[in-house]
């Protein structure tokens, strides 16, 4: 970084100080100043710089995500980078901000929390945002992009980087597939309203979309299309499409479409959206998209939560059961709740709620069908998962308990009461050097 600071400052010496190059002199200075105190790690392929004081519970978690998506896009893909690629992780909006220039509205609306640029992966962490989000599928997703980028000289079209990335991004943990009941859900809709988002006006990015929902039918089509390509012409097909795109005389996957698969581009989207009809999808009632919140404090995550309520009766009746909640008195709170969810079936923060409440009643069958439930609905919602494994723990199923604890880490590392819960289920199972370095990072969140 203060080599190149040199350069741009010698090439304004010699050609002037336009306004290009001094904002990328200012960009490469504020980057500088942002990561100064960050500390670095090394892994086998990575070198990680993040904030040790406000991240550093993160490393461990972090390094064996990168490891394992390493591994596991090396054996499919053949790709290994001949030199450690370099991560970043942003503590806060601002600094994401300063070193990438990805703002708030990107972030909120568009869900861009990760850059693949300047040759490295950069991250926001997930502590920066209300309920977290899925923090090592987006690495594991922007490595994606990384490889993408060597593999067809970046060349590579932008729905074909987001939709390979979209596909692959949870293979690192044998994650399921990237058609969630939401992304279903959108897909549905899309085809019957006939609102299908054209491959061409996701370039130059996805971040230049009008709504959160747009960025995720993109996401969505995108993937669906990696798909019908290994349904069509396997793996081995799209790797030689990649191959092809590599080499082609211009930027795109048109040409490359055409060698390996005998279509035009325009047949080529003809063929696939006829394959997503044959899916049969149907819309999921109550799926939800995770919203990118940035954190704005306690009273913010609470607001988010009530706004999410469509309804206002329900709102009030979710409001009144907070206070019975406040009072000790669980099982009118249950009552209020369930109202509430007579009002507005399928709410994800009722159904929190309720869960909560019949927890704290002793009602922990209902709650794991309610929590089930939720699971299925909002599979980003680090809460439903801390909830399973408090459940789990009571019922003494350690591997369950175990399971639901690491899911709501992958989405909010932050809560310590997730850490003593999983620290509890390492060592029902024998895992003491787990049990100890999860009671570890319990006790440096609660400082």
């Amino acid at each position: 970084y203060q080599e190149s600071l040199k350069l741009i400052r010698r090439s304004m010496e010699v050609g002037g100080e336009e306004e290009t190059r001094k904002g990328f002199a200012l960009f490469i200075d504020q980057t500088i100043n942002v990561l100064a105190p960050y500390k670095r790690y090394e892994t086998p392929h990575f070198i990680i710089t993040l904030d040790e004081r406000q991240d550093g519970i993160l490393v461990d978690y972090l390094s064996a995500g990168l490891e394992d998506t390493y591994k596991v896009m090396a054996q499919q893909y053949g790709f290994r980078p001949k030199e450690k690629v370099r991560v970043e992780l942003f503590p806060d909006a601002k600094a994401f901000y300063l070193a990438s220039t990805l703002s708030v509205r990107d972030i909120e609306v568009t869900g861009a929390v990760g850059l693949t640029k300047f040759n490295k992966l950069q991250l926001l962490s997930p502590r920066a945002l209300v309920h977290g989000y899925r923090w090592l599928d987006a690495i594991s997703h922007e490595y994606m992009h990384f490889l993408i980028v060597k593999m067809t000289s970046n060349n590579a079209p932008i729905w074909f980087h987001e939709g390979l990335a979209k596909h692959e991004e949870t293979r690192w943990r044998n994650g399921p597939a990237y058609l969630s009941s939401f992304y279903q859900t959108l897909l549905a809709q899309a085809l019957t309203e006939k609102r299908l988002i054209k491959f061409e006006k996701m370039e130059p990015s996805l971040i230049h979309l009008e709504t959160p929902e747009e960025v995720q039918l993109a996401y969505a089509q995108a993937a669906s299309a990696i798909e019908f390509i290994i349904a069509t012409a396997s793996r081995e097909g799209l790797r030689k499409i990649m191959d092809r795109v590599a080499h082609t005389t211009r930027q795109g996957a048109g040409e490359a479409i055409k060698e390996v698969l005998g279509v035009e581009f325009s047949e080529f989207e003809r063929r696939w959206e006829e394959y997503l009809r044959l899916k049969q999808l149907t819309p999921v009632a109550g799926a939800t998209m995770h919203r990118y919140k940035v954190k704005e404090g306690k009273a913010d995550e609470e607001r988010m939560d009530l706004e999410e309520i469509k309804s206002l009766v329900a709102r009030n009746r979710a409001h009144l059961g907070d206070r019975l909640r406040e009072r000790g008195r669980a099982a009118a709170a249950v009552l209020e709740y369930r109202r509430a969810l007579a009002e507005t079936r399928d709410s994800v923060p009722v159904m929190n709620r309720l869960s909560s409440a019949l927890i704290e009643a002793g009602r922990d069958e209902e709650a794991l069908d309610i929590l089930k439930r939720l699971v299925a609905l909002s599979p980003d919602h680090p809460t439903p998962y801390a909830k399973l494994g408090q459940i789990y723990l009571t019922l003494k199923d350690f591997p369950r308990a175990k399971e639901a604890f690491e899911e709501s880490i992958q989405i909010n590392p932050f809560n310590p009461e997730v850490h003593v819960g999983l620290a509890k289920a390492y060592a029902m199972l024998g895992d003491n050097v787990g049990a100890a370095k999860e009671s570890d990072i319990a006790r440096r969140l609660r400082r």
